[in-house]
């Protein structure tokens, strides 16, 4: 395969870069052994880093990432970031400690923060359509997903300075989009989604259509490679590998997936 192109650090790299700085033992876990493309994490035979396009978007993230997860080569928080590196931040999460610098971004007045987290009965939910047109000028529409397990996000959403945050209202993108395929995590429940399915349901409700349908076109391409290095075989070419290759190659100069055999 060509060369994959260079990118620069985005906001989860970032915050990766300061956790290693930051740690005392070399972190070790299953697949250390595998060479892996230092910008997408996967095996250098299935980077993904050729259907890597970044864009804009109208709204913003923001990633309170459990520390298992700023180290997971599963995460899917960071193909948010790959896609939208201008409108992601990445914050560790803390019960109890949180960075000054997130509470003043949940707070600043320019903007209008949901929470994405199944309705609990107790928070407010506030539709996107009512999210944008709150204050004059449009206030700038901020989702904060919390980026862990589900019994991790569960007890993060508890945390006290999370409470006055409303749920956004996705149960019409949901019925929109077709979502729910994370091979690489298996749900526990139905309804469940990976954080980039749950970013681009709240591209969707905010009627970012095409930019929802490029962060789930990014996702299957990772689902597969991922797949693909498990089992030790080529990954499949999709319909997602045509519509995000680069524009300017013909149908048979589109990067290929190496054998991995």
């Amino acid at each position: 395969m060509n060369t994959p192109p260079r990118f620069s650090p985005q906001a989860v790299d970032r915050l990766r870069l300061f956790c290693e700085s930051q740690s005392t033992r070399h972190f070790k876990a299953r697949g250390i052994a595998l060479k892996r493309c230092p910008q997408c994490m996967l095996g250098l035979a299935t980077c993904i880093c050729h259907w890597r396009h970044s864009t804009n978007s109208h709204m913003e993230f923001v990633l309170l990432m459990h520390r298992d997860e700023v180290y997971k080569p599963t995460n899917t928080g960071r193909l948010i970031a790959d896609l939208f590196p201008h409108q992601v931040q990445a914050f560790l999460w803390d019960r109890t400690r949180p960075e000054p610098a997130l509470l003043d971004l949940l707070q600043a007045p320019n903007r209008q923060c949901v929470l994405v987290f199944p309705d609990d009965g107790v928070r407010p939910v506030l539709n996107v359509q009512a999210a944008q047109n709150q204050g004059t000028p449009a206030k700038i529409l901020t989702a904060v997903l919390l980026d862990g397990t589900w019994k991790q996000a569960r007890k993060m959403s508890k945390a006290s300075w999370l409470q006055s945050l409303p749920c956004i209202n996705l149960s019409q993108a949901l019925q929109q989009l077709d979502t729910g395929h994370y091979a690489v995590r298996q749900a526990c429940e139905s309804g469940r989604v990976a954080t980039a399915e749950a970013a681009a349901l709240c591209l969707q409700a905010a009627e970012e259509e095409d930019n929802a349908q490029r962060l789930l076109d990014y996702f299957s391409i990772f689902n597969e490679h991922y797949v693909a290095t498990r089992m030790n075989r080529p990954p499949a070419q999709l319909a997602a590998h045509l519509r995000l290759a680069p524009a300017d190659l013909c149908d048979s100069q589109q990067p290929q997936p190496e054998a991995l055999y």
